[in-house]
This record gives structure tokens, sequence and C-alpha cells, in this order.
């Protein structure tokens, strides 16, 4: 896992880079680099974030590649919005609830 999240970071900061100096790539220069990193269903939840929650009609996912995957999403800014959204949870300390102490009951005097 530590392997690809560095190798992802190492693609995003190009794209970055890339569409600082207004260079902007298409689906098919990097459909085949992303595949290998997502699952489809990672594909599917970041069309469903794309499309707020929904995926229209006109778009048959049972049917598509892993590659139509992505011309659907479109924009690799999609995928970098994901997938930092799921490592900045990763960085976020484990909460624990802790259940406030009971009062000792001290003995009743007689």
């Amino acid at each position: 896992m530590e392997q690809n999240k560095n190798a992802l970071m190492k693609h995003f900061s190009m794209v970055l880079r890339k569409r600082a100096i207004g260079e902007e790539r298409t689906i098919k220069d990097f459909g085949a680099d992303l595949t290998k990193y997502f699952s489809r269903k990672e594909l599917i939840e970041i069309i469903s974030k794309k499309f707020n929650g929904t995926i229209p009609k006109e778009y048959n996912l049972i049917e598509m590649e892993n590659e139509n995957l992505l011309q659907v999403i479109g924009d690799e800014m999609f995928i970098i919005s994901y997938v930092t959204e799921k490592w900045s949870l990763e960085t976020q300390p484990k909460t624990h609830s802790i259940a406030p102490k009971k009062e000792e009951e001290k003995p009743v005097k007689k």
C-alpha cells in the first residue's frame, strides 16, 4: 500500500505541475497509468462523488471496463480529490469514546 501511495504522490505531483504551467492532459494520457492503482469499486466511488452521490442513467457502469470508467471520470482532479480525502482520513487520530466514570457510591452512615 505504501508503495502505491508513493507512486500516486509522484504521479499527482506531475499532474499538478503540468496544470500549473497550463498544460492539461486527456484521458488517453493518464488512463493506463491509473487503472493499476484503483479497484473497480473505487473508480465507481469517484464517479459517484463527481455526480454528487448519483450516477447518471446514461452510464451503464456494469458493462464498462475500468478504462471506460476513467473516461466517465474525465479529469484527474476528481481522482486526486478522492485520494487525498482518503489519505487525510488515514492521518486523523482515532478517537475513542471514553465512558464517564460513575461516581463512587459513598457508604451511608446510620
